[in-house]
Order: structure tokens, then C-alpha cells, then sequence
């Protein structure tokens, strides 16, 4: 479990640092059966957003204290994602404005089902967050107790983080297929990894399609495991997720299916997913609790219309553990 540490003198508890993008969220959702090359009768909803800043607004609704370091345009966007994410409690002294730049963007469109169908990023922005931003704060990056990567984040930046925190426990969303491989050459350097089925075949170089037999997925993640990857969760969609370290692999599932009525936006499933990880971290929860912990947030953010659930509290995330089993499948 995490122990507090001093910082310039000054005691602290145990505290994580969120490293990544934050953006603003553009969301349409049809009003019935999305229809190609024409206009979809619908609404369209703005949310804070970014990978790196949905994970630390989770983490602040499980309770966790936590640092964004992140990049914003000197634009009114920029104002409006640092003074909402210092309402909800976060350290915003690493919110680096970039002069002249506009903050990013991220439009995405779902079906009726709550699915995403397509999505255009605007995140040029975060191309350009590296060492010149985050020399002065490597002290709290190296008083964490933990430091979360996504892979929006340059390959230059996660080479300096890498390089500058060699002892820091590195936790990665590897946020898409495209943007995964850019973690390829760290592997050694994490601590928990969290890809889905694609992006971690695209890290790997395999093709097992998408319904890999549970022998390809132990091939692939001993794997993860050979290039020094300490701990792999392994999101498999309505499968469920595989965890897997030196000693251990194996599947958890909800024991009752996930049913299609309860999906409203699948959209911040994955962010709500690293925090929870994030959040068994801190409380010293084991492999299996963390891993099921990690299921039920994604649930919960599966349930919510907006990306990130306003409902999400830690006493939610208990009530769903107890409330909704998994079953385990060891895989050997």
C-alpha cells in the first residue's frame, strides 16, 4: 500500500499524477437508427474530456487525490477545463495554457445502442507537451505514488517521463490501436497496462482476430509479460477483462451478461476502467480486486448518458462488487 512521503519538507498522503490529454468533448447521439451520409435527427452534448483528464475526474469521484498534468490552448476552452476540474478537487497547477494555441477537441458519434460508430480527434495540441512543461513539477512526479500515462502523450514526452522517473510506477491507457504502439518500446518500464483486444495486438504484432481462443490469450499475454510488463489488464469487451503477472492469468467476467438495455454510452467505459485499477492501487486491494473493481466502474460508466457518471462514489463501486459476481477462468 502506498505511504505518505514528504515533499520540499512538507508531509503528504499518497497522491497519484494523471499525465495526458484533456479536451473538450463533442457527443451526438441519434434520436433512433443511425443512418449513413445524411443528417440524424438527434442531440449533441460538450463535456470535459480528454483520456488523462476522465481518468483523474474518476479517480476524484472514488475519492483519490491526484495532479492532472495536462495541456490546454490559451483560449476560453482551456479556462473552462482548469476551472472545472479544480471544482472537482484536482491539482490544476501542472495545467500547462500553450500561447496561441486552441484547446483540443474530441467529436465522437454513437448509434441508438450507445455505441461509437466514429469519432475525429483534434489533439494536435498535446504533440507539443513535453520536457519544456514538466521539468519544474518532476518533483511531484517523483513524490507519487504512482504516475498514469495515456498514449495521446508524444513519444518525446514518454521518453522523458520514462528517463527522469526511472523508480516511479508507471500505470498506461493505451487510448487506441493508433496510438498504442507508441508505448512499445516502455513496455519494461510498466507497471499496469491496460489496452483492449486490438490495441494490444497492435502492441504485440499478432492477428488472432476478434474472438481469440483463451490459449491465444495466454500466448498473448505471456507475451506482455516477456517484454517486462509487471502487471496486464486486458480489456475483452462483453467477454470481460484478463488480468495477467508472473504468476498469475486469468479471465473475470460478470457472471450475468451485460445487458444491451443498460449500455447508454460506452464512451468513458475505458477511463473509468484505469481509475478503478488506479483506486485498488492505492488501498493495497490484490489482483482479483482490482481486476473486479475495474469491471463494475466501467459498468457504471457504461450506465451513465455522460462519459463520465456523475453517480460514481466509492460506496456505488462496493454496492456493485456485492451486487454483481464475476466468475473467474483461470487460463494455464
Amino acid at each position: 500500500m502506498p505511504t505518505a512521503r514528504y515533499l520540499r519538507g512538507v508531509f503528504i498522503k499518497p497522491y497519484c499524477v494523471v499525465v495526458g490529454g484533456a479536451n473538450m468533448d463533442l457527443l451526438g447521439t441519434p434520436q433512433d437508427a443511425l443512418k449513413q451520409h445524411t443528417s440524424n435527427p438527434g442531440k449533441v452534448s460538450s463535456s470535459p474530456g480528454g483520456v488523462g483528464r476522465n481518468i483523474a475526474e474518476n479517480l476524484r469521484h472514488l475519492g483519490q487525490p491526484c495532479w492532472l498534468m495536462a495541456p490546454v490552448g490559451d483560449d476560453a476552452n482551456g479556462m473552462l477545463l482548469k476551472r472545472h476540474c479544480q471544482q472537482l478537487g484536482m491539482q490544476t497547477d501542472c495545467m500547462v495554457a500553450l500561447p496561441g494555441k486552441s484547446t483540443s477537441t474530441y467529436l465522437s458519434i454513437v448509434d441508438a445502442a450507445g455505441e461509437m460508430q466514429i469519432a475525429i480527434a483534434d489533439m494536435a495540441l498535446i504533440d507539443e507537451f513535453g520536457a519544456a512543461q514538466l521539468q519544474e513539477f518532476l518533483p511531484q512526479l517523483q513524490n507519487a505514488s504512482m504516475v498514469v500515462l495515456d498514449a495521446n502523450l508524444a513519444p518525446h514526452c514518454l521518453a522523458f517521463l520514462v528517463q527522469e522517473l526511472p523508480l516511479q510506477h508507471f500505470f498506461v491507457d493505451t487510448v487506441s490501436v493508433a496510438k498504442a504502439i507508441r508505448i512499445a518500446p516502455f513496455l519494461s518500464h510498466i507497471h499496469s497496462l491496460k489496452p483492449n483486444l486490438m490495441e494490444a495486438q497492435a502492441i504485440a504484432g499478432t492477428d488472432f482476430g476478434s474472438h481469440p481462443s483463451n490459449s491465444q490469450l495466454l500466448q498473448l499475454s505471456k507475451w506482455f509479460m516477456a517484454q517486462g510488463v509487471k502487471h496486464l489488464y486486458l480489456s475483452l469487451g462483453p467477454m470481460g477483462l484478463l488480468y495477467s503477472d508472473a504468476n498469475q492469468c486469468f479471465i473475470i467476467a460478470p457472471s450475468a451478461p451485460i445487458k444491451s438495455i443498460d449500455i447508454v454510452n460506452s464512451n468513458g467505459a475505458g477511463d473509468a476502467m484505469m481509475a478503478a485499477i488506479v483506486d485498488a492501487w492505492l488501498q493495497g486491494c490484490d489482483a482479483l480486486q482490482s481486476a473486479a473493481s475495474a469491471l463494475a466502474c466501467a459498468q457504471v460508466a457504461m450506465a451513465s448518458e455522460t462519459t463520465i457518471s456523475p453517480h460514481l462514489t466509492p460506496d456505488l463501486l462496493l454496492r456493485m462488487l456485492k451486487e454483481h459476481p464475476c466468475s473467474i477462468t483461470p487460463l494455464t
